[in-house]
């Protein structure tokens, strides 16, 4: 199964040094551009940690694909929502 991850599971579990589990639970780890640009700002914590962690795992999103919003998601979640149902994320093989 793919995961595609948002910001605030990432830096936890970047905190507790737990970011190599996502890799022995998922098959494949993914984040939009948007989540990856939130975490790895020079100002945030963990930026560093994650920016190596997800260097590989960043997807581009295509952004025609309509999806519902509650008006209160940013950047980053829309294109997590996105990126989830581009990549068929909940679909085992």
């Amino acid at each position: 199964m793919i995961l595609v991850a948002d910001s605030s599971a990432l830096v936890a579990l970047s905190v507790c040094g737990s970011l190599t589990l996502l890799d022995q639970l998922f098959k494949e780890v993914t984040v939009p551009e948007a989540v990856f640009l939130e975490v790895v700002k020079s100002d945030k914590p963990e930026a560093k940690k994650l920016e190596n962690y997800l260097r590989e795992k960043v997807r581009k999103v295509n952004m025609h694909d309509f999806i519902y919003l509650d008006g209160n998601a940013d950047a980053g979640e829309t294109e997590a929502m996105l990126l989830y149902k581009q990549e068929l994320a909940d679909e085992t093989e």
